[in-house]
């Protein structure tokens, strides 16, 4: 249940590499990881994404994702059966789906400062699998507190699948 279905994680990351290559100015097969880190800042931190002239072969539902993408630093709580939590700079919990490498792969532990991107896309909230580690940890009085918070929001994320499958 943490990985986006494997069709919509394809579909989702070729137009995402598509995009961020138009950003960066370089041809698909030239970029590298380190070339989509440094598109996609530029993308969120300039506000492209609100104001790219998408062509016309980009999915609506993806351009959608783009334009209303939660881009930034994150705390990684942990990996849940419903999905990762994750709690942005502003204080919201997300609960989000992996596109095809399971976070605990890309994160070292439970708890760590990490920089990435959230979009909605397939019905689902994912993490755009661009993930830097800011080799901060959490305190454990802070992670204490938070595990608090995450109890409510956990009940919050089980009731809204239920509703999901009721429709």
């Amino acid at each position: 249940m943490t990985l986006l279905n494997s069709s919509l994680a394809t579909e989702f990351l070729a137009q995402y590499k598509k995009l961020l290559s138009e950003v960066a100015g370089k041809a698909l097969m030239e970029m590298d990881l380190e070339d989509f880190e440094m598109a996609r800042r530029e993308l969120y931190e300039k506000n492209l994404n609100k104001t790219y002239s998408f062509a016309n072969s980009y999915d609506p539902s993806f351009i959608d994702a783009v334009r209303s993408a939660t881009y930034g630093m994150f705390i990684y709580a942990k990996k849940y059966r419903q999905g990762y939590a994750l709690k942005s700079s502003d204080g919201t919990w997300h609960c989000v789906k992996a596109l095809t490498t399971p976070l605990e792969e890309l994160i070292p532990a439970d708890w760590v400062v990490i920089d990435t991107a959230i979009l909605t896309f397939g019905g689902s909230a994912v993490c755009d699998g661009l993930v830097i580690n800011r080799n901060m940890f959490i305190g454990k009085n802070m992670i204490n507190t938070m595990i608090q918070e995450l109890k409510g929001e956990r009940r919050k994320w089980s009731s809204h699948k239920k509703m999901q499958r009721i429709r």
